[in-house]
Order: C-alpha cells, then sequence, then structure tokens
C-alpha cells in the first residue's frame, strides 16, 4: 500500500479546514497533545492513532501516531481512511431522525409498514425500538457462518433481507422490555430509509450528511470506492488477544454489503468530528430532535460509556458528559464524541481492534481542558436570551439579543421540533423574521453562537 507523506496530510487538513473557516491550535496547544497522543501509543499499547479534535472558537486540531504497517514500520497519518464500524450507527439514525422531523417516519411506525414480510423479524417492531437496542432482535452476526463467509466468499455481495433470512434467529424478549446491542436493528433501519426514501442508502447518505457537509473522505461500501488511502487494520483470526495479521481481505466486499448500514462506512477521524459536531448543534437535525437522541437508556456499555439513546451513546469522562457512537470491527477500533457545554468535539481511529479508546480518550481530553483554561477558553461565553418584539405576534418579530452581538443561526420551531424558518448567520441584531404562513400557537425560537444555544417560547396569534 502506498503511503502518502506527511506533507499531502498538512494539505488535506488544511483545504478542509478552509472549507469548515477554522484555524489550527497554537503550536503550544499542538505540542500538548502530540506528546499525549504517542503516550497513549505507547502505554496502551496500539500500533497507531488518527485523532481530530474540534475546539471552541472554531479551533482545531488533527494528529497522527504510531505505525500504520507494523511490518513496514510505515507511520500513522491523518490522511488514511479507517473502516467506521458501528459509527456507521449514528449516521444511519441521523438520518431516520430526519425523516421523523420531514414528516416521512415515525417512530411508532412499524418494520412491517415498509418492508416484506420476514422470517426472524415480528412486523410489529417499532422504529423507535430499533433506534435504541429494544427491540429484541438477536443479532444476525451472532451467526458464525455469517463472519466465515467474510474470509471465505469475500466478493458475495448481500441483500441486506437475504442475510437476514440466512443468518437470523428468533427474537430474545419482547420488544421495548429491555436493552440489548443488536446489528439486526440498524440494518432495517437501513431497509426502511431506502423504502421511505425510494433510494438507495448511500445516495441518501450522501445527499443528507456527506455532501452538504464537504465530507469528502467518507464513502458507504460496496457501493462506493474507498476515498483515500486506506489503514491497514490489526488483529489475528486465530489468536485473541494478538494483534498481528492485516485484516484488509477479510473485511471484503462481503463484510460491508451485510453489515450495510450497521457498520459499512469508511471514514477519516476529520470527517465524523465534523458531521458528529453538526449533528449536536442543530445543523443536520432540530435541537428537540437531537435532545431526542440523546435520551439514553442507562447501560454500562464501557470504556466510559453509561448509555444509549436514539443512534447514540453517552459517554462520561472527568465529570462532563459526551454523545456520539463508538464502532469495534476486526482490526479497528473507533470513537467520536461531543461535548455540548464545552464544544468539545473528539474522534479517535485506531487501527486494532479492542484497544482501550475510554482510557485513550480521557488523557487527551485531559489535556485539552487543561490547554482551554490555560489559554481562558474552558467556558465559552452563553448565548443570552433572545429578546422577542412583539410576543405575542401576529406577521412578524423582531429577534433582538441584549448585548447585539453576532450570531449563527436564528431557528423558530414548532412544538413537535420541526423547524419553519431559519436565519443567519449575522453579524449583529436585531434580526427581523416573517410570521407569515404560521398557523396560530406556540413556538420556540433559538439563537445559536459558536455552538451554544439558547430559546424564548414565541405566542403567534
Amino acid at each position: 500500500m502506498r503511503h502518502r507523506t506527511v506533507t499531502l496530510a498538512g494539505l488535506f487538513v488544511l483545504s478542509n479546514a478552509l472549507v469548515h473557516g477554522q484555524m489550527p491550535v497554537s503550536g503550544p496547544f499542538a505540542q500538548a497533545l502530540q506528546q499525549k497522543l504517542d503516550s497513549c501509543v505507547n502505554t496502551f499499547d496500539v500500533p497507531g492513532i488518527s485523532a481530530s479534535i474540534l475546539l471552541p472558537g472554531d479551533l482545531f486540531w488533527n494528529g497522527a501516531s504510531g505505525l500504520a504497517d507494523i511490518y513496514t514500520a510505515t507511520p500513522m497519518d491523518t490522511a488514511y481512511v479507517f473502516q467506521a464500524a458501528s459509527m456507521t450507527k449514528l449516521f444511519t439514525a441521523t438520518i431516520a431522525m430526519q425523516l421523523v422531523q420531514e414528516g416521512e417516519l415515525s417512530l411508532d411506525d412499524t418494520v412491517g409498514s415498509y418492508l416484506p414480510p420476514m422470517t426472524w423479524i415480528p412486523g410489529d417492531i417499532k422504529v423507535r425500538h430499533l433506534l435504541k437496542h429494544r427491540s429484541g432482535l438477536a443479532d444476525f452476526l451472532g451467526d458464525p457462518d455469517a463472519v466465515n463467509s467474510w474470509l471465505l466468499s469475500p466478493s458475495t455481495d448481500w441483500d441486506p433481507y437475504d442475510a437476514l433470512e440466512a443468518f437470523g434467529s428468533a427474537p430474545l424478549f419482547a420488544q421495548g422490555t429491555t436493552f440489548a446491542y443488536s446489528n439486526t436493528n440498524y440494518v432495517l433501519l437501513g431497509m426502511i430509509i431506502e423504502a421511505a426514501t425510494a433510494l438507495p442508502y448511500h445516495e441518501v447518505l450522501r445527499a443528507r450528511i456527506l455532501d452538504p457537509l464537504g465530507l469528502e473522505h467518507t464513502a458507504f461500501r460496496p457501493d462506493e470506492v474507498v476515498p483515500g488511502p486506506m489503514v491497514p487494520g490489526w488483529s489475528s483470526l486465530t489468536t485473541p488477544g494478538t494483534y498481528d495479521q492485516d485484516m484488509t481481505g477479510f473485511l471484503s466486499p462481503c463484510f460491508s454489503s451485510m453489515v450495510f448500514t450497521a457498520g459499512a462506512m469508511v471514514c477519516t477521524p476529520w470527517d465524523v468530528a465534523h458531521f458528529n459536531r453538526a449533528l449536536f448543534t442543530g445543523d443536520l437535525v432540530p435541537a428537540a430532535l437531537a435532545d431526542t437522541m440523546r435520551v439514553c437508556t442507562n447501560v454500562n456499555m464501557g470504556g466510559g460509556a453509561t448509555g444509549y439513546g436514539f443512534g447514540t451513546m453517552r459517554y462520561v469522562f472527568a465529570g462532563r458528559t459526551y454523545y456520539g457512537h463508538g464502532g469495534d470491527i476486526n482490526g479497528f477500533t473507533q470513537l467520536t464524541i461531543h461535548d455540548a457545554p464545552d464544544s468539545v468535539t473528539l474522534t479517535l481511529s485506531i487501527n486494532r481492534n479492542d484497544a482501550p479508546r475510554g482510557p485513550i480518550a480521557a488523557a487527551l481530553l485531559e489535556t485539552v481542558h487543561a490547554q482551554l483554561a490555560t489559554i481562558g477558553m474552558e467556558e465559552p461565553s452563553p448565548v443570552p436570551l433572545p429578546l422577542l418584539s412583539p410576543n405575542p405576534a401576529t406577521n412578524e418579530i423582531l429577534v433582538d439579543l441584549p448585548d447585539g452581538g453576532p450570531l449563527d443561526r436564528i431557528e423558530v420551531s414548532d412544538v413537535a421540533g420541526r423547524v419553519l424558518r431559519v436565519h443567519g448567520p449575522s453579524i449583529a441584531t436585531p434580526q427581523r423574521i416573517s410570521l407569515e404562513g404560521l398557523d396560530p400557537g406556540t413556538y420556540l425560537v433559538r439563537v445559536a453562537r459558536a455552538g451554544r444555544t439558547s430559546s424564548r417560547k414565541l405566542v403567534v396569534q
């Protein structure tokens, strides 16, 4: 595998940084993070790590440490693409929630409303229970024959319906009664998304998330080509706890087509970090639905994960709560998390499975907050409550901030969380917003600035 040089990786980072209007952290800040990343590679005995961190004030840091190839001693590089594994689920959940917001899907819709009868899938399973892993459906990837096929029939392109029929088994419990993580849930969600949109999933993903956010180094396999150099992922098919075999051949088109919308994406940490940040700052779904995605079942999933919501994992490090998703597959460990109050987003990609992502994340975040405190950015300024005039209103309102300062966005949403008006960005307030076409009732006006929001109730007469 040809390895891109550090210079090319730097060009990749800078070009994308310009797209997103960001600036790299200072030299001392970057040095502290690089030293911590180097320490993590040695302390936790992993081949290599690629990391992206997004910070308050549109600052960012990308770093890589360790080895991409353990035999050629090729260094890790931020330009490498990784298997996303179960981080794919967060993208799938986001699209499902977008369809809910648009009225094309309901959390209480059933599998049978969209898909033909399947042997192992009761037709009355609800979308909400698929999202939250409370469907009771057995994980079809738990069948050893499913995993064996990745190696024995690498070129097989599975239809998800056929894969569920071939490797499925009876449900484990009645839906809604308890939690059990199952890839089956997210394969079904992908099938429902295709049925609801009448489009292949990879086209929906690209149109709704990848292209609008400018994520040029993410793709959905096997429908799309890998968008850059793919890093080797290290594991063993014979000896547990050993990481000396390259899993590139094992994670074949057969693997990608079978895991489908539960784990078939490939990506860079940079892309995933921007996706996660966009999701939880209101750029992909309304804030009300993002809040719904954070409502978690309390469950200890290890590595700092304390709960699972509507496609999201909740993590707690040093008393701070983050939301995102982890991922594990032969050769790869992934984690992406975002903390809204502190406006910190972290994505880790490690080219070894079963890597201790929680302790690595905790170590990097400790350095992040220590450096933010040093430069006086530990607590970003809150957004003052918007002033609405008049309120109640009929035809239009003026939205103002007490400090008259700049803002990123103004949203007017209904009580179901559907965004009906969007204005901004603006260098100053007040902003005049038309209410024409809105029915009498109660609405929410939300203003956003630097990753933080505040809102006020609006009554339309």
